[in-house]
């Protein structure tokens, strides 16, 4: 495991950029109300470009990291190997989609800087749901081929936990600490903490789906949940999904009621109830930051997962072998050949997909470098 822990904390970064970009436009199209934009879309779209900063260094670094992963290689090699990566893996060609959709959505976020063109954010929703789907289509999903339902049922889940997650992180740092200021009217704060709770009940529902949809399929029953290293990362994650779940409650049935209970009547009561008011945004406000606390811990399990071997592909290792099921699902392992300085030449290419091995020997060229293509392209 400890080998793996850049390549998780690669994985882990590139979830959260997309799920910041995510939750910011999905705060701005769909929790902040119409008469709340003047006073919030700026610093939405801030955030939203700082995610997208985050983003797009990301994707870079992430096929740096996949390509040290597959080559075993140094970083002093990583550019006689990303060439072939990029050439001749599956992930290689759907990771190329990333840049375009990060134009597209860089083109949008420039043209959207004004309010009154808020509306490009859908143009990088797209892009940004796009990116969510190489995500899908180059993990543990795409091991029964491309298009299948175990992707979508993974990007659906994907696409709902960054709505909740990247949501409340937005209105964590974006909204919550300037609405005192904002000088908005009571219908409309009001208008805000309920979509907020609306919201994030209709992605929790998507993810509570879609997760137990993927549980089954990974685990492959009931028992590996309890007796597998897989399983138990996967209990991790649950209880830190079970805990924002149980603070998520307490928003909707507890504070947003209180605030709800606040708005003045008359006003002659508008002096006192606007001071309730103000202490039961406070309360929710620090809620939603506890929240989001635990839901980006939640991500990261999510990210050790993702390195990790799901007990339904043990029984496709060779002879049931533990040594191989513990290797990462879906990685090209690359014998060196170097001269007599130390310069890797070309390789022998081993496919280990979920514990099967092929092999497929590279051809080499006069001046020792590879022109064959990979058999699989799983990772």
């Amino acid at each position: 495991m400890p080998s793996h822990l850049p390549y998780i904390a690669i994985s882990a970064f590139d979830i959260m950029a997309l799920a910041a970009v995510i939750g910011a436009l999905a705060t701005g199209l769909w929790i902040i109300p119409e008469g709340a934009r003047e006073s919030f879309h700026r610093r939405l779209w801030r955030l939203t470009g700082l995610s997208l900063g985050a983003l797009t260094v990301s994707s870079v670094v992430l096929l740096v990291g996949r390509t040290l992963e597959m080559s075993r290689q140094s970083m002093r090699h990583v550019g006689h190997w990303l060439p072939l990566v990029m050439r001749e893996t599956s992930f290689g060609h759907i990771w190329m989609v990333r840049p375009i959709m990060l134009l597209v959505a860089w083109a949008a976020w420039f043209i959207g800087r004004r309010p009154a063109r808020h509306r490009a954010a859908y143009g990088i929703l797209l892009a940004t749901a796009i990116i969510a789907f190489t995500r899908s289509a180059t993990g543990h999903p795409a091991d029964q081929g491309q298009w299948t339902a175990p992707e979508w049922v993974d990007f659906v889940h994907l696409m709902a936990a960054s709505v909740w997650a990247g949501g409340l992180f937005a209105m964590t740092v974006a909204i919550f600490p300037f609405l005192p200021k904002a000088r908005l009217s009571t219908p409309v704060r009001l208008a805000l903490v309920e979509r907020l709770s609306s919201l994030a009940a209709l992605a929790l529902a998507g993810i509570l789906v879609t997760g137990v949809l993927s549980a089954y399929h990974y685990l492959g029953g009931f028992r590996p949940l309890f007796h597998s290293p897989y399983g138990h990362i996967l209990l991790v994650k649950l209880a830190l999904v079970a805990v924002a779940i149980a603070l998520g409650a307490a928003n909707r049935f507890v504070f947003v009621p209180r605030i709800r209970a606040a708005q003045p009547a008359s006003p002659t009561l508008a002096a006192p109830t606007r001071e309730a008011d103000e202490r039961a945004f406070s309360h929710l406000a620090r809620s939603v930051a506890i929240e989001t606390g635990f839901l980006g811990a939640a991500l990261v399990a999510a990210a050790v997962l993702l390195h990790g071997m799901p007990p339904s592909e043990m029984a496709h290792t060779i002879g049931g072998s533990m040594a191989q099921a513990s290797q990462p699902a879906g990685r090209f392992e690359f014998t060196r050949f170097e001269d007599s300085r130390g310069t890797p030449m070309a390789p022998a290419i081993s496919t280990i997909r979920y514990g099967v091995l092929r092999r497929n020997a590279a051809d080499m060229d006069d001046s020792g470098r590879p022109r064959s293509h990979f058999d699989q392209m799983s990772l």
